[in-house]
C-alpha cells in the first residue's frame, strides 16, 4: 500500500475556519511506505525514535473544539516536512547534482536532513544511497502538498480575521540539563522573534507556566524550516512551535501513551483556543481544569 498525495496528511476542520489558529503535526505520521523498509539497515522498531510519538492525539480535544489541523500520514523516516527541500546529504543521494548545493546546515550534518540518514547511537539508516528521482517523487508528492494546503489555510485565515497563527506542535524527548536544573515540560519556538510577535509567545509561556509546567524560550528549539517557511510577521502571519515532553503523555519507553495524554490533550486545547483569543483581542487566562 502506498500513500497517494491526497492521503498524506489529515485536514480537519478546514471548510468552516472558527479562529485564526491552524494546528500543525508534521512528525507524527505512523505509515511506512514498503520501499522504506527494503532499504533500511537497522531493526524497524528503531525508527520510532524520529517520530513525534502520538503528538497528532495532543491535538484531538483542540480538534473537537473546532480548531483547523493538519497533520502528517507518512513517517519522518520517509521525508522530513519539517526540512527545506535543499537541505539534502548529497552523499547518501545518488544522481544528486552536487554543484551549487548550499553548505550544509546542523540538522544535515547530525543526520537529520529532509532524508534522515542516521539516528544518534545507531549509525546509518539505509543499506543503499537513494536516488536522485526518489526524492523527488517524495517532495512532490507528500512535502509540497502539505505546505501547500498550510500556506492555503493561514492565507484564507488572515482574509477573514486579519491575521493568523502556525502552531506547529511537536513532541521532544526529555531534555537533559544539571543536576540543579529542572528540565522544562514545553519548549516555545519562534526563531528568537522572527517568525512570530513576541505577543503570542509570550502569552504561551505565561498559560504554561500559570498552570505550573516549566517552559523554555527558544530553548533548545527555536523552530525549524515550518515556521521560517510560514512566518510572515510583517504581514500578519505568525508561525510558532510547541514542543511537548514526551514523558508527560507517553509511558516509560515512550511509545504507548500513559493515562495523563486526556489532561495534556485538554491542556493544549486550552492553549488554542486561549491563543485564537489574544489573537482576536482577548485578554482572559485560561482556566484550570
Amino acid at each position: 500500500m502506498n500513500l497517494t498525495e491526497h492521503e498524506c496528511f489529515n485536514l480537519h476542520n478546514a471548510d468552516y475556519l472558527t479562529m485564526p489558529v491552524l494546528v500543525s503535526i508534521p512528525h507524527a505520521g505512523r505509515f511506512y511506505p514498503s520501499a522504506l523498509f527494503d532499504n533500511l539497515r537497522l531493526p524497524p522498531d528503531a525508527l520510532v525514535r524520529l517520530e513525534d510519538r502520538y503528538a497528532d492525539l495532543l491535538a484531538r480535544d483542540a480538534v473537537a473544539a473546532g480548531a483547523t489541523a493538519i497533520a502528517a500520514n507518512v513517517a519522518r523516516a520517509w521525508i522530513d516536512l519539517n526540512r527545506d527541500e535543499q537541505d539534502l546529504d548529497a552523499e547518501m543521494i545518488d544522481g544528486l547534482d552536487r554543484s551549487n548545493r548550499p553548505a550544509p546546515g546542523v540538522k544535515q550534518r547530525g543526520g537529520l536532513g529532509l532524508i534522515p540518514r542516521r539516528l544518534s547511537g545507531l549509525g546509518d539508516l539505509w543499506r543503499n544511497r537513494i536516488s536522485a528521482g526518489d526524492v523527488a517523487q517524495r517532495i512532490d508528492t507528500f512535502h509540497r502538498p502539505y505546505h501547500s494546503q498550510v500556506s492555503a489555510i493561514l492565507a484564507q485565515m488572515h482574509r477573514l480575521f486579519g491575521t493568523a497563527i502556525l502552531l506547529d506542535l511537536h513532541s521532544m524527548p526529555p531534555v537533559p540539563v544539571a543536576a540543579h536544573e529542572t528540565p522544562p515540560d514545553f519548549v516555545i519556538g519562534d526563531q528568537f522573534g522572527r517568525s512570530a510577535s513576541s505577543r503570542y509567545s509570550e502569552f504561551l509561556v505565561d498559560q504554561i507556566r500559570a498552570r505550573g509546567f516549566n517552559v523554555n524560550l527558544n530553548n533548545p528549539y527555536a523552530g525549524d524550516h515550518m515556521l521560517r517557511l510560514h512566518g510572515n510577521v510583517r504581514g500578519g502571519i505568525h508561525a510558532i512551535q510547541l514542543e511537548v515532553d514526551r514523558t508527560l503523555y507517553l509511558q516509560p519507553g515512550l511509545r504507548e501513551p500513559n493515562s495523563s495524554l486526556p489532561q495534556i490533550a485538554q491542556f493544549i486545547a486550552n492553549l488554542v483556543q486561549g491563543l485564537a483569543n489574544e489573537a482576536m483581542g482577548g485578554t482572559q487566562l485560561l482556566a484550570a481544569e
